[in-house]
């Protein structure tokens, strides 16, 4: 790759699995050959469309991908990137071509490595001026298929977070969701302590008298026992209700069509450009996606109970008109996570290097 050293790519390659996704695991590789960087699935294909699973690769791939084309432009250079570009490899899920066009650095690949997800109850003000608000409109509008919009009015907010609140309460009730949740949590790291690959329970802003009661609801036998008494109630309240109540922003991206992969994959990318500018403000934010991803018309085969799919999506219907929602997310001031997920090293992600 003549257009790029060894160390620049390294350092893109890193930027780009710097990304966040929703369990931290990257289920890719990257391959490198000439000025094209392709990422396949470990998977032979994604999930179907309609499946909310898909509606999270997609933009977790956005996100990766735009990570790549900030880390790019800090060398003046610009990756043209292909969503699904051949189907008949159903596993290469992107292909990025590497130009050199002199382009400006977009300065929002200066927020990459300090972008975390904050899980900490409370989020503090001042809420954002006008110039921070044009500034993260400005860095959504870049992919005009997403729509961004604010829900801190006091009405609209109250009903979004009825909303959030059921659904959120379904990942602790419903034991395919339970399985999902615990599943992706590194408790052999113990509560102190970083991981590579998976969530380390100290990044998830539980507070230490509960870090015991919460462990032990990672068996289901237990849970579904408490769930009778309405654990699932109050753990829905403590892990999103509440946060989200008291966050001095709550916002949400949408996009016309659900089903369309292309505009999923911008709105990840959209998204990031968000979080990032967000970061660079200096503010926190945590994704809160279950009210959004719950709606996708797939998602009772993927154990979303009939009645919840259809309420969340009659609701956001009125709420929305035709858009369909697909990132719910809050955001204020905090202090930086004291345990943040950590990441494999490029080498582990790359097949081949040339």
């Amino acid at each position: 790759m003549d257009k790029l050293s060894q160390e620049r790519l390294r350092f893109v390659l890193q930027s780009a699995l710097l990304a966040p996704s929703a369990d931290n695991h990257h289920r890719f590789r990257i391959q490198v050959r000439d000025q094209v960087i392709a990422i396949r699935g470990i998977e032979t294909r994604l999930p179907p469309v309609g499946s909310y699973k898909r509606v999270l690769a997609l933009v977790s791939l956005g996100a990766v991908a735009e990570n790549l084309n900030l880390a790019l432009s800090r060398f003046g250079l610009a990756g043209d990137a292909l969503l699904l570009p051949d189907p008949a490899q159903a596993n290469l899920l992107l292909r990025v071509v590497v130009n050199a066009r002199g382009v400006a650095p977009d300065p929002l690949w200066k927020s990459i490595p300090e972008r975390h997800t904050n899980r900490q109850v409370r989020f503090s003000g001042p809420a954002m001026n006008a110039a921070e608000h044009a500034d993260l409109d400005s860095a959504v509008a870049a992919y005009p298929t997403s729509k961004l919009m604010w829900l801190d009015e006091a009405a609209l907010r109250k009903r979004v977070l009825g909303l959030m609140r059921r659904a959120e309460s379904e990942r602790f009730r419903n034991p395919v969701l339970h399985e999902e949740l615990f599943s992706a949590i590194r408790f052999d790291v113990g509560w102190r302590n970083n991981c590579l690959e998976g969530l380390p329970p100290g990044s998830l802003g539980v507070e230490a008298p509960l870090q015991p009661f919460f462990a032990l609801l990672r068996h289901w036998s237990l849970a579904r026992v408490l769930n009778l008494f309405g654990a699932h109630q109050m753990l829905g309240f403590r892990s999103c209700y509440l946060p989200c109540r008291m966050a001095p922003h709550l916002g949400l991206l949408a996009v016309s069509d659900a089903d369309d992969s292309q505009s999923i994959f911008d709105s990840g990318r959209s998204f990031q450009r968000l979080w990032l500018a967000a970061t660079g403000h200096g503010r926190v934010l945590q994704p809160m996606p279950a009210a959004a991803l719950y709606t996708c018309r797939g998602a009772r085969a993927e154990g979303i109970p009939a009645t919840l799919q259809r309420d969340l999506a009659d609701a956001w219907k009125e709420l929305l008109g035709g858009a369909a929602p697909v990132m719910l997310f809050r955001m204020g001031l905090a202090r930086r996570s004291a345990i943040v997920s950590g990441r494999r090293p490029v080498d582990d992600y790359l097949e081949l290097r040339q």
